[in-house]
């Protein structure tokens, strides 16, 4: 197991630091509902910008942390990106969130690698789109990988229980699903809606 060297460790105390100051943000039926990107305050966008490029500077992946390799967190920074990279913060760290719920859950591969590509062998048949739909996969924007290196580094630093998230992502609680909110899957009918996070909408299962 490889883990971090001092520098990604203040990445870790800083984004802990933003997480204890900031609010779950959420309002519905709107109580299910983030509010928009554009309320997220400079200073602590900054903060995490800051800390994103601390990790980047360390390594070309994300570090892992609290056990977890290089190669699991590079995982975790990839499902992040792919699923979620045009998404606020908070957006990509519930996606990330959601990648550890499964993690954590009997129901799922039990490393962050078999989670993020899980099914992607076959077809539009995965658990993550971008891992099957006969794209290649390329980083394209630097400065947003960067970000989402340091969340993911964050998530596993802070990685808790499902249900146990950090306030920044209290309102996931445990769920372990999300979809686009201009699709209407069919297995959300059998789901229980948590909350609305940009563009995404995320459910956790009560049968599990």
């Amino acid at each position: 197991m490889v883990f971090w060297g001092s520098v990604s460790l203040r990445c870790v105390l800083v984004l802990g630091f933003l997480a204890v100051l900031q609010p779950a943000w959420a309002e519905a039926p709107s109580d299910l509902i983030e509010k928009s990107h554009s309320s997220e305050a400079p200073s602590t966008l900054r903060g995490i910008e800051l800390a994103g490029q601390e990790v980047a500077a360390q390594s070309a992946s994300a570090k892992g942390g609290a056990g977890w390799s290089d190669y699991e967190a590079r995982c975790l920074a990839e499902g992040m990106y792919f699923e979620a990279r045009g998404e606020s913060a908070r957006g990509q760290l519930a996606v990330g969130r959601v990648i550890m719920n499964r993690v954590a859950s009997d129901a799922y591969p039990n490393t962050i690698c078999g989670v993020v590509y899980q099914n992607e062998d076959k077809p539009n048949r995965c658990q993550f789109s971008f891992a099957c739909d006969g794209k290649k996969d390329i980083i394209t924007e630097t400065a947003v990988w960067n970000q989402v290196q340091a969340y993911a580094a964050w998530l596993l630093a802070n990685h808790t229980k499902p249900g146990e998230a950090p306030q920044l992502l209290a309102l996931l609680g445990d769920s372990t699903h999300y979809h686009a909110d201009y699709v209407n899957p069919r297995w959300a009918k059998s789901l229980t809606l948590t909350v609305r996070i940009g563009r995404h909408l995320f459910y956790s299962d009560p049968a599990a």
